[in-house]
């Protein structure tokens, strides 16, 4: 009862960890953006440089105006070189656009400009994956309540398995490219979403099992490691008295007592190398 009331608080202590993990991730994921600048700094410095341009030629202008009211050009001649700075401007202008244009492609993450966008929308997600994982964690550590109710057992089943789906859904939908076909475009993303739910289902469960499997394994052998070395003193203890009353034995109970170390250790290690096995 003792190692049974022991396992139950390890695996509430194991549970309590990972339901403050998540609500730290649930937490702080939706404002991982706010520690990103809006805009990258590469965008920031050339857009600087696009305004350096326009503040330019809004003063080349300005110039040619003057000169055309001080009379230095004739209207004729102004509007024959507004003309030219005009078209030589636009052809300037969209050159710079179509360099910025590319440069940010060329920096884009998961098809998003930045990375503050892109945290902007997947941190709203992430929430939903980590929710669905603690409605799953909660049923593994109740199922045996749960099973006393086979309604509730298959509702709270239910409950994961959807919640799962529309995670994935929601997620895979916004890291999906755009740029396939229609028809393509939803078999795709339908098939990532189940496929995506049944794997985190059965690796979450699998974990889960193995590490209770584990602790209840390691009580086991510590349970038994008592018991060996509680033999081991008594057998010591009568060895001891039975060299007393016969001294001639005294030789003989040492050898034994030596084969019996040596195959204590040996099967102390065995124990061992096994409960190493089933943790891996």
């Amino acid at each position: 009862m003792k190692n049974q009331t022991q396992i139950t608080e390890t695996k509430k202590i194991l549970i309590a960890i990972l339901m403050v993990i998540g609500a730290v991730i649930i937490f702080t994921a939706p404002l991982l953006h706010i520690v990103f600048p809006k805009k990258p700094e590469y965008q920031v410095n050339f857009e600087d440089k696009i305004n350096k341009f326009n503040k330019i030629k809004d003063a080349e202008l300005c110039d040619l105006k003057e000169k055309q009211l001080k009379g230095i050009i004739t209207p004729l001649e102004y509007i024959e070189q507004a003309e030219s700075f005009q078209v030589d401007r636009e052809t300037q202008t969209a050159l710079l656009n179509y360099q910025l244009k590319n440069l940010i492609n060329d920096n884009r993450i998961f098809g998003f400009k930045n990375m503050r966008i892109f945290l902007i929308g997947f941190g709203i997600r992430l929430p939903y994956i980590f929710f669905s994982t603690i409605i799953l964690f909660f049923f593994l550590y109740s199922r045996d309540k749960l099973k006393s109710n086979i309604y509730l057992y298959h509702s709270v089943r239910i409950l994961y398995t959807i919640s799962f789906l529309i995670s994935f859904y929601m997620t895979i939908w916004f890291l999906l490219p755009r740029d396939l076909p229609v028809t393509l475009y939803h078999l795709l993303i339908g098939t990532l979403s189940v496929l995506s739910t049944i794997s985190s289902i059965l690796i979450i469960k699998y974990y889960y099992n193995k590490k209770s499997n584990f602790i209840i394994l390691a009580h086991k052998v510590k349970e038994l490691i008592h018991f060996i070395t509680k033999s081991r003193r008594t057998t010591l203890d009568l060895a001891i008295t039975a060299s007393h009353a016969n001294p001639k034995l005294k030789n003989d109970i040492s050898s034994k007592l030596v084969e019996y170390d040596k195959e204590l250790n040996e099967t102390m290690k065995r124990i061992i190398d096994e409960v190493k096995e089933v943790k891996n």
